[in-house]
């Protein structure tokens, strides 16, 4: 009888060993869930910022192109006589 009651301590004891690393298992896997949750969101906000910014970019070269533009324009009025040169005016 006493044979039977150690070696149910043993097998109890066993089990809460069991039990614990089971739990302490699980604890990490939620660990791991929420910083793999945590890293997507983070991926999502810099995707979310790159677009932002290419939309930036591109307005920004849109407002380069129209000011090249825009100074050919005037350089080439200049050229024919349209404009005077602020240059020319202390000449003549």
């Amino acid at each position: 009888m006493d044979e039977l009651l150690r070696e149910r301590d043993i097998l109890n004891k066993n089990m809460l060993k069991a039990v614990n690393a089971t739990q302490k298992q699980i604890d990490l896997v939620k660990l791991h869930e929420q910083a793999k949750r945590n890293l997507e969101e983070e991926i999502q906000n810099y995707k979310e910022e790159a677009q932002k910014q290419r939309k930036i970019i591109f307005h920004l070269e849109k407002e380069r192109d129209r000011y090249i533009n825009q100074a050919s324009d005037l350089t080439q009025k200049a050229d024919s006589g349209g404009m005077p040169w602020p240059l020319d005016k202390g000449k003549g």
